[in-house]
């Protein structure tokens, strides 16, 4: 087997054992150390994921210098935000670097302003290198930088939190993703 695939199996391997982890208390609980670390959104305006408790939160971690997953995790999450505007979803949607070291709160501004993001209503978040970690590993978010430095290969998972900031649902990236995360919200078990 090649390194590389040897490395891929891995890591896919340590995602899923991490998003185990965060699930492992049950649906209801995102770790606790990951809602209340202090991120930065593209307005500089620091923000806890505590703070954003009243309604629904949709969590999505990306890289700017990605060029695999993290353009489909924002172009998914630009339809998803359309879909809360014209459905008048009260949710908020927060795409959260993958890479602190180069995606600076500039940096995330300027891949907000590509996508028509505006906070408060979808925050693109960064933040010192520990906490943004911290919120990483308290999601159960995994990331292996290629030679350069760029997160070549990283889970692509999306995270509902209700309400109250518990960790509602986790959800495979994927091109349905405005569908699957609008029928959370709608229904008799509904997300709210």
């Amino acid at each position: 087997m090649e390194a590389a695939t040897v490395r891929n199996s891995f890591l896919w391997a340590a995602a899923l054992a991490a998003a185990c982890a965060v699930l492992a208390p049950g649906v209801g609980q995102a770790a606790p150390d990951a809602r209340a670390v202090t991120l930065v959104d593209q307005t500089g305006t620091p923000f806890r994921l505590f703070d954003l408790r009243g309604r629904p939160v949709v969590i999505t971690f990306v890289a700017s210098r990605c060029k695999d997953a993290c353009p489909i995790a924002n172009a998914e999450f630009s339809r998803l935000s359309e879909r809360f505007r014209h459905d008048r979803t009260q949710a908020t949607l927060v795409t959260i670097t993958l890479d602190p070291a180069f995606d600076s709160p500039f940096v995330m501004a300027r891949t907000a302003h590509q996508y028509a993001a505006q906070a408060p209503r979808w925050r693109f978040a960064s933040g010192t290198v520990p906490n943004v970690r911290a919120v990483m590993a308290g999601f159960g978010v995994a990331a292996t930088p290629d030679r350069h430095g760029v997160p070549e290969v990283h889970s692509s998972f999306v995270y509902v939190l209700d309400g109250k900031g518990h960790l509602a649902r986790s959800l495979l990236l994927s091109s349905n993703l405005p569908d699957d995360v609008a029928a959370l919200f709608h229904g008799a078990h509904r997300i709210r």
